[in-house]
């Protein structure tokens, strides 16, 4: 399982698939998820599927997130769940020292494709940052009045 860093961490857990033709398959039953899913400080993760297969040339990871226990059946952008899965390349890959860059897309069954843009820093065998970049679409707007 991993987390995203800051005040708030939502937990995440990542679910490698064989390649792009199983993470288009994947789905969530909510109501299963909710009964399995292992949770941390009494929050239910949601589930970041991903792969190494990409549609985009210049990504590194295919990925989609899920969440229906939040009402949200899956996210066309995830920040915190690419963020926490700095963890699992680090854990995987066993990154060197250094700075790492990898683009991750998401989105793409949804017909909302995003690039999110993930970046590692590794000392002495271990992830001392993580940064998240990207570009957005506004696709809603309001205000809350007390």
């Amino acid at each position: 399982m991993c987390r995203s860093s800051g005040r708030r961490a939502y937990p995440f857990i990542t679910v490698p698939v064989a390649g792009l033709d199983a993470a288009a398959r994947a789905k969530c039953d909510g109501a299963l998820w909710i009964e399995v899913a292992p949770q941390a400080d009494g929050v239910i993760p949601g589930a970041y599927v991903y792969c190494r297969e990409a549609v985009g040339h210049d990504c590194a990871f295919h990925a989609r997130m899920f969440a229906p226990h939040m009402g949200m059946t899956e996210d066309p952008a995830t920040g915190s769940a690419a963020a926490a899965f700095a963890g699992a390349i680090h854990h995987f890959d066993r990154l060197g020292a250094g700075s790492h860059r990898h683009w991750i897309e998401q989105g793409i069954e949804m017909g909302r494709p995003s690039r999110i843009r993930l970046e590692i820093d590794v000392e002495g065998g271990a992830i001392t940052a993580a940064r998240i970049g990207g570009h957005a679409v506004k696709v809603a707007e309001g205000t809350l009045f007390a």
